[in-house]
């Protein structure tokens, strides 16, 4: 059988493109007009800075890739979906409700920066990027955009409850403890240590818990939504795998539906294992 082609991908052109950020086609960065291009069908000709074999490359390679995606359709849809919902947004006024910092740009274009796991990400209305410029999966894009239309609520107040206790969840229980739960025990049997070291790095606070877990921490993969992750080792003697049990604060629906809350756990599996 012949081995798939590697899709074109975002840093692909962004490596080909002269990263001045000059505007001329339209876009606000070359890290977005790449994901224009790539994603939606922006014409690559409306930069003029391109090398010609690097553009007669892009052409090519986005005409045999034809549609072929690394992101399904659907994904397109729900993006547009969730900027619909936050483009009557004033971003002044949301932006300490979710714990999000305001930039403004020399236009007078408004961005939230948001910390995702550490990660921090300028949000537009119409464009979502990384601020370091790597590039990530548009289903963050769905998340962040979930999260700022939810426009938070109630602050969090420190009482943690289950997921099976959240309206909405019992259909979603399984895919979180699948997606999050069951992955960070398996990866982390045997590595207390290393999965501390792991958290240490999203910036995991470790004070004392009422938890007789190995390791009890709290962490925020977004700003106002906290995550209380208990982790116990395997028992090898009495048969017993790890185990992983994520808490949430009463609040948390304030900030984020079911649905993308199990997205943020899968996510935070995902960070997780790629600090292990």
């Amino acid at each position: 059988m012949a081995e798939k082609k590697r899709l074109l991908q975002i840093l692909d052109l962004v490596k080909m493109l002269p990263r001045t950020n000059c505007k001329e086609c339209g876009l606000p960065t070359c890290m977005a007009f790449a994901t224009h291009v790539l994603r939606e069908g922006t014409n690559p000709d409306l930069c003029p800075y391109w090398k010609p074999e690097d553009l007669a490359f892009v052409k090519q390679s986005m005409k045999e890739q034809g549609e072929d995606s690394a992101y399904p359709d659907h994904l397109f849809s729900a993006r547009k979906f969730v900027q619909g919902k936050i483009k009557d947004y004033d971003f002044s006024l949301v932006a300490d409700r979710i714990g999000a910092r305001l930039e403004t740009s020399a236009d007078g274009e408004s961005y939230l920066i948001i910390n995702l796991l550490e990660q921090l990400y300028r949000v537009g209305k119409n464009e979502v990027e990384a601020v370091d410029g790597t590039d990530h999966d548009l289903w963050d894009h769905v998340l962040l955009y979930n999260y700022i239309a939810e426009n938070g609520g109630h602050e969090p107040t420190g009482k943690w409850v289950a997921m099976e206790s959240l309206p909405g969840s019992l259909a979603k229980r399984k895919a979180f403890v699948r997606d999050c739960e069951d992955k960070i025990a398996a990866a982390y049997t045997g590595k207390p240590e290393k999965l501390r070291a792991a958290l240490k790095i999203l910036k995991a606070d470790f004070t004392d818990l009422d938890s007789n877990a190995e390791v009890a921490v709290v962490f925020h993969p977004l700003p106002k939504i906290p995550f209380q992750l208990l982790f116990w080792d395997a028992d090898l003697d009495d048969g017993f795998p790890a185990q992983v049990k994520v808490l949430f604060d009463e609040t948390v629906l304030d900030y984020l539906d079911i649905e993308s809350l199990v997205f943020l756990g899968g996510k935070c599996a995902e960070r997780l294992l790629n600090l292990l």
